[in-house]
């Protein structure tokens, strides 16, 4: 038996259980937490999220990219579109990060070669991907965010870090928005 057909076995015990086929397309929850796709960093665990509670967007080491602002942008549209719209401001944003990220061998100099290689990146940018502090990177991304002239300024963000060897989230980043988050900038 393959992986995929324990998946698929799975599925089927789930299917004959199921109870949310009526659940509205906009979450209960205003937040969207941005993470990591390690198997071992479930948001649904993590949080006790039900279906239909959070969306969540996952990728290597949960890093705010161009591809994240694009699906909160798509996000933003959409919601802003959907029939009895009464959330006329953006969701929050959870970005989190976690303790022994697989991540971090982005900072070995020979992986760090094989990924630009295979990317065809430099290795500088790939350099920035790695996650060997999750509380410095995790801030590293909302400054990234907070400089991103497309984002909402109404957004308010959150840097959080989760222990795995704990199961502990750690507030890194009190919830902000980038509006204020730029006014205290500009005001240096």
């Amino acid at each position: 038996m393959t992986d995929l057909t324990t998946l698929l076995n799975r599925n089927e015990k789930q299917a004959a259980q199921f109870q949310a086929g009526r659940l509205q397309i906009r979450p209960r929850l205003s937040t969207i937490v941005l993470t990591c796709l390690d198997a071992r960093v479930d948001p649904a665990h993590l949080f006790q999220l039900e279906p239909g509670d959070a969306l969540v967007i996952r990728n290597a080491g949960g890093r705010f990219t161009p591809a994240v602002m694009r699906d909160l942008a798509v996000l933003g549209v959409l919601a802003a579109n959907l029939p009895g719209n009464n959330r006329p401001t953006p969701p929050d944003l959870a970005i989190l990060h976690h303790t022994d990220c697989g991540m971090a061998r982005m900072a070995d100099p020979r992986i760090q070669q094989q990924v630009a290689q295979r990317l065809g990146l430099a290795n500088s940018e790939v350099a920035a991907m790695a996650v060997v502090d999750p509380a410095l990177t995790v801030r590293a991304d909302i400054e990234k965010l907070r400089n991103t002239s497309a984002a909402p300024d109404a957004l308010v963000v959150a840097g959080l870090v989760y222990d795995v060897t704990t199961g502990k989230v750690t507030e890194i980043v009190e919830p902000t928005s980038l509006r204020r988050s730029r006014e205290a900038e500009a005001s240096r």
